[in-house]
């Protein structure tokens, strides 16, 4: 059976598939970024899916999610895929990198920004709560944690480099 190399998570726009997609250039692995699948196995936008239902995606995401961590290279899990207890036990020995990120910071990076002070204020108290359930489920399967609201996609691709994760 194979396994991942290395596993990042955190909440959207906390620069998992950037940073993936780096680690696994500079890596000369694969790259596996379980939203992309998760939109390819839907065949329709996550936005989409979610308009009709949270609950279908979610089934979906941790099917895939599963699949992903039997795959070698850097995996970007999704955000919500460690609300899935399988998902967090299929973690168990692999190196996995939380990239903590705050909501205000994510959401500027997501260019949530222009939207509008009604709207950015409902998504940023939705992805606080968000953050509140998560950050527990984060933490737990978190080999270690990265703080990227100051930071590139390169420096916080250099800082796991630097840890020797996923080696």
């Amino acid at each position: 059976m194979s396994r991942p190399d290395l596993v990042l998570v955190g909440i959207p726009g906390s620069g998992k598939s950037t940073v993936a997609a780096l680690l696994a250039a500079q890596r000369h692995l694969p790259l596996v970024d379980v939203d992309d699948m998760v939109e390819d196995a839907l065949g329709a936008p996550a936005e989409e899916v979610f308009a009709t239902g949270e609950a279908h995606y979610r089934e979906v995401e941790e099917g895939v999610s599963l699949a992903a961590l039997q795959l070698p290279g850097v995996v970007a899990l999704g955000s919500g895929a460690v609300d899935s207890r399988a998902v967090r036990e299929a973690l168990a020995g692999i190196d996995v990198v939380w990239l903590r990120t705050s909501v205000t910071v994510a959401t500027r990076r997501l260019g949530m920004n222009s939207l509008g002070m009604a709207a950015l204020v409902a998504i940023r108290d939705r992805m606080d709560r968000m953050l509140a359930e998560r950050a527990p489920c984060y933490a737990a399967v978190a080999t270690f944690v990265v703080d990227t609201d100051r930071l590139t996609a390169e420096q916080v691709a250099a800082d796991i480099s630097g840890r020797g994760a996923g080696r």
